[in-house]
């Protein structure tokens, strides 16, 4: 279950069985049970250690509040450890229930990289410790499972026919911190009716107490699927290419979007860059007819290079963001994924 702090907390951590003193350390969520201890400068600050290791926490006041695990290690915003909690205590004293954020990546034009984005993000999300399911939202021409090299069913439309739960449908353990829910393959599917598109709404909020984060890929243009899931999640993210067709259909989702009134959870995800330097004064002119169309400012999230490599490592069913961590484009979906946990 995920947690969100009710108040600015300071505690005392050490490392167990090391023989140090306690160190004051400011603490904030993390997500899920666990909890980012921030790491404090000068001499006395706490060593870096690896993944796994036992830690103790104190209360300001002195006593016990509770024992865990480093989970894993972070330099943004700050450096911290993200702590996974063994007991119940401080979350129950310290924070109070929160369900996990269900983001919605789509986009006008097929091709554009929606899914490209939602399995970085989604990896990326799950490296950094959250708790993360993605679910493939593409009803009809699912590929998700295709692209990780997964077995295809169970798959969502199984679900969406009541024939298997949302829960026990997640593959779990595709990668640490990461489920997916395979979407559903085949022309029968790519028309759903209303009390499916219903359910589909269903299967978002039950697995959002379990997950930190929710990503769904959606098919890309304008849908009943679309329109329906636009309205069970807290922040869209629209893929657009580097192209003038690719952007024209963007705007004409943001403006069927807007008839919604909730463009203000939206942000802009511009893939298959070439040149930044030459990419500039489109996207500065792209900008300016959204607002024109919207009447507001729709931010810019993400600006991801095109990289050769995508697509001869698709086919080994391998991923930029693992393979090459260090790339401009991985950089640029890591960004991205802290502008959605910010």
């Amino acid at each position: 279950m995920p947690y969100e702090p009710m108040s600015h907390v300071q505690v005392r951590m050490r490392i167990k069985d090391r023989g140090t003193g306690y160190t004051a350390c400011p603490v904030s969520a993390g997500g899920g049970r666990s909890l980012l201890v921030q790491v404090p400068r000068g001499d006395a600050g706490l060593p870096w250690v690896p993944p796994g290791t036992e830690v103790e926490l104190l209360r300001k006041d002195g006593l016990r509040a509770a024992a865990g695990t480093v989970r894993a290690r972070t330099l943004r915003p700050v450096p911290s450890f993200a702590v996974e909690l063994r007991d119940t205590l401080l979350s129950e004293v310290l924070y109070t229930p929160k369900e996990g954020r269900a983001i919605l990546v789509t986009g006008g034009k097929g091709g554009s990289g929606k899914t490209f984005v939602s399995l970085g993000l989604s990896v990326l999300l799950a490296q950094q410790g959250w708790r993360v399911s993605l679910v493939d939202a593409d009803l009809g021409t699912a590929d998700i499972a295709v692209n990780l090299g997964l077995p295809r069913e169970p798959h969502l439309g199984h679900v969406l026919d009541r024939k298997v739960e949302s829960m026990a449908a997640l593959q779990q353990g595709v990668r640490p911190n990461l489920a997916v829910l395979p979407g559903a393959m085949g022309a029968r599917w790519g028309d759903p009716s209303v009390w499916k598109l219903g359910h589909l709404l269903t299967v978002v909020q039950e697995l959002r107490p379990s997950h930190d984060f929710v990503v769904l890929d959606s098919r890309a243009g304008v849908g009943q699927d679309v329109t329906a899931l636009w309205q069970g999640v807290d922040r869209v993210l629209f893929v657009t290419v580097d192209e003038p067709a690719g952007m024209a259909d963007t705007l004409n989702l943001l403006e069927a979007f807007g008839d919604t009134g909730r463009l203000r959870s939206g942000a802009l995800v511009v893939n298959r860059v070439h040149s930044y330097r030459d990419a500039s004064d489109r996207l500065l002119d792209f900008a300016q007819q959204v607002r024109r169309l919207t009447g507001r400012e729709l931010p810019l999230w993400g600006v991801l290079q095109e990289d050769p490599r995508v697509h001869a490592l698709a086919a080994q069913h391998k991923l930029l963001a693992e393979a090459y961590p260090l790339a401009p484009t991985t950089v640029a979906l890591r960004q991205l994924a802290a502008r959605v946990q910010a």
